[in-house]
């Protein structure tokens, strides 16, 4: 059974399923945003603003800490003698139009050379790597999608993260004799039926119930009854596991700890937005909870060098760049913003560099297929760039809820 619960959907075309060995875009020797002495690059940030009617999340100033690692970065000689020069852009996490208004902004306004994709999610990647041929750093990349993009595209998170996640889970037993729902927001339909669908069928899974919640943040009323809905569908048919993906997996727990369901709980990327909303939360809801993600680690050394930089910057944040896992319920995680920022430019330098001052989007994709092996800051475990890892594959490990801590740990086996 699928149910759209308000009747929206997204077309989603391409192949499902990981790419073998992916041949890469088919990208032109264009430079857009690229002078002598100069590179324009967008920043695509999430704005946490448009659902705080849904979940309180604070990351910080994603503007301020972008700006204070590239002025370091310009500080320093730029990148090949190029000052990277931000254009920055809210991107709103459940409105598609806001999102390809942003996506306008940045392809068609701005033209900038690339984007620093710092939301959860990869529906709005599309707009830019498909229509607006611009090269994109960061966002889970689906098989699909890479599949019909037209300019380079290098992340971190994980080539078809939400399939390996599932993978994880197959591996566990966390899967075996169950009846699994899948839920999320209506921007990652896409991302569930090129990637989760076609893993959970490989793993001999037939969900029983799919939904994707729409939401209007000045709706959140709407958002609990569509939530409500999916809830029912899945309880109706037989659900004992809910599978919440990207962006949902912030947003549905809290709706679900409002009803008497208590299905298992898997995540394809952990709520930790939800775990530090503020005020009051049943997280006994999260009992028995996995997720599957990359580990990281905020004690090294690369990240915490982009910590001092921003703190420089702003003394105000002197010891609350932490790993946002361990910050208490309620409290703002200014954190999580300082490491996207440090992961997504850290990445995006060191291709460029390696492309040399003969900077287009050519160049810059060969250059990413030649990285190989490069140390993303904060995660634990290296990544390696090749035509056929884009994504760096990193290793996606399982990662357990701890009640007395409240957060994800990673997992024993």
């Amino acid at each position: 059974m699928t149910l759209v619960a308000a009747g929206c959907t997204i077309e989603s075309k391409g192949p499902a399923g990981a790419p073998g060995a992916p041949a890469g875009p088919s990208v032109r020797a264009e430079a857009p945003g690229v002078t002598a002495d100069s590179i324009k690059i967008g920043i695509a940030y999430p704005d946490f603003a448009a659902i705080k009617a849904f979940v309180n999340i604070d990351h910080g100033d994603f503007e301020a800490t972008y700006r204070a690692l590239i002025d370091k970065i310009n500080a320093d000689g730029g990148v090949q003698g190029r000052k990277l020069v931000p254009v920055f852009a809210k991107t709103n996490l459940i409105s598609p139009a806001a999102a390809q208004e942003t996506c306008v902004k940045l392809t068609q306004e701005e033209k900038v050379f690339a984007v620093l994709y710092a939301a959860p999610g990869n529906q709005q990647a599309a707009c830019y790597l498909q229509n607006g041929r611009t090269a994109v750093i960061g966002g889970p990349m689906g098989a699909g999608m890479y599949a019909q993009a037209r300019a380079p595209w290098f992340s971190f998170i994980g080539e078809d993260a939400a399939g390996r996640a599932v993978e994880t889970f197959a591996a566990r037993g966390d899967l075996a004799g169950r009846k699994v729902a899948v839920g999320g927001v209506v921007n990652d339909q896409a991302q569930i039926e090129q990637i989760v669908l076609p893993a959970l069928k490989a793993a001999g899974v037939t969900p029983v119930a799919t939904g994707y919640i729409a939401a209007n943040a000045s709706d959140p009323a709407a958002f609990a009854q569509q939530a409500g809905v999916l809830f029912q569908k899945a309880q109706t048919a037989g659900a004992d596991t809910l599978l919440s993906v990207g962006a949902g997996a912030q947003l549905i727990p809290q709706y679900l700890e409002k009803t008497a369901w208590r299905p298992r709980q898997l995540f394809t990327a952990l709520p930790d937005g939800y775990l530090t909303t503020k005020g009051e939360h049943d997280f006994s809801t999260l009992k028995d909870a996995v997720g599957a993600t990359q580990v990281t680690d905020f004690a090294d050394p690369a990240l915490t060098a982009c910590a001092d930089t921003v703190t420089k910057a702003d003394p105000t944040l002197t010891g609350k760049l932490v790993d946002p896992a361990t910050v208490p319920s309620g409290r703002p995680t200014p954190g999580a913003s300082m490491a996207t920022a440090c992961r997504t430019l850290a990445l995006f330098a060191a291709i460029t560099d390696k492309a040399g001052r003969n900077l287009d989007h050519a160049t810059f994709q060969q250059a990413g297929f030649d990285l190989g092996t490069f140390h993303v800051p904060g995660f634990r475990e290296p990544a390696t760039y090749r035509r056929e890892t884009p994504s760096g594959a990193i290793p996606i490990r399982a990662m357990v809820y701890d009640a007395t801590a409240n957060r994800f740990v990673p997992a024993a086996n």
